[in-house]
């Protein structure tokens, strides 16, 4: 039980890991928008995990460190640290606060169930610079609730943690607390399509390393609530090591007015003491606005 728990709860992790409550922005100049195609690009032979957003309703003391320039990341092969916005590019903002709703669509294999058709994003108030939102997937006491937890800065969001509590019904309940050591730039301002990003997290209790590279595609405009939104999206690869080994991937749709993940398409493949698990969900927000 217990090592399907910690399966379970490294295979909600790459969806919080660039977005649920931010976002990157692009310049004015990084391209026109072209209308929606609902396709996932999927890398063929790789995956990812399933479950939506970020987490529970309860703000987390974080153990990382205050975020530090560059974080151990890198934007475009190069060491984030040296990174500088593109002249007339606006910094991403916290999400505006409230209670969200996702609807998910399981489709293909899902070892530990699928979420729930609708779940929570709730995003609470900034404290300072930085933002916790949570997510709680959960059906019949089953599943997963994730905390995510962002620091924005004018370079860019930087990623300081992600809380994954899988609950596995029967009382035994699993954590597993993914941090940046410093936090990494995950989302750098005004990044345009073309252009990609790295960085490393490590969980606590120690055991397991996720790396994830980030591509950041194309610039597309969808519907949500029956609104056109402009997004930028975004093609993740996450490698596990350690106690956990594995491929997650994630493609997804980032509002770059909104500063949210609007939609995403995630599907996992991943193996924990022996134990091997697939996933494969869709989470698209209802609306843009909470309520």
């Amino acid at each position: 039980m217990k090592r399907a728990a910690v399966l379970a709860a490294v295979a909600v992790v790459l969806l919080a890991a660039c977005g649920g409550g931010g976002g990157a922005k692009k310049t004015a100049a990084s391209g026109s928008t072209t209308s929606s195609v609902d396709t996932s690009t999927t890398v063929p032979g790789s995956s990812t995990t399933a479950a939506a957003g970020a987490g529970v309703a309860t703000t987390t003391k974080t153990t990382a460190k205050a975020a530090a320039p560059g974080g151990g990341a890198k934007v475009n092969g190069q060491p984030a640290n040296n990174y500088t916005p593109p002249a007339g590019a606006t910094p991403a903002k916290p999400a505006v606060p409230g209670t969200y709703t996702e609807d998910n669509q399981a489709t293909g294999t899902n070892t530990f169930g699928a979420p729930p058709p609708k779940s929570p994003l709730v995003v609470d108030p900034p404290n300072g610079t930085r933002q916790h939102s949570t997510s709680d997937t959960r059906s019949g006491g089953k599943g997963a609730v994730t905390e995510t937890t962002f620091d924005y800065k004018p370079e860019g969001v930087y990623l300081v943690e992600i809380k994954v509590t899988n609950y596995s019904g029967s009382g035994f309940n699993q954590t597993i607390d993914f941090v940046g050591n410093p936090p990494p730039l995950a989302a750098p301002t005004g990044v345009k399509p073309g252009q990609s990003v790295d960085f490393d997290l490590s969980s606590n209790p120690p055991g397991t390393n996720i790396h994830v590279h980030v591509d950041f595609v194309r610039n597309e405009t969808i519907t949500i609530g029956g609104q056109p939104v402009d997004t930028i999206v975004i093609h993740q690869v996450g490698t596990l090591s350690g106690q956990v080994t594995g491929r997650q991937t994630q493609d997804a749709w980032v509002s770059t007015q909104y500063d949210m993940f609007v939609k995403s398409h995630s599907v996992g493949d991943v193996t924990a003491y022996g134990v091997h698990a697939q996933s494969d969900v869709t989470s698209t927000l209802e609306k843009l606005t909470p309520g």
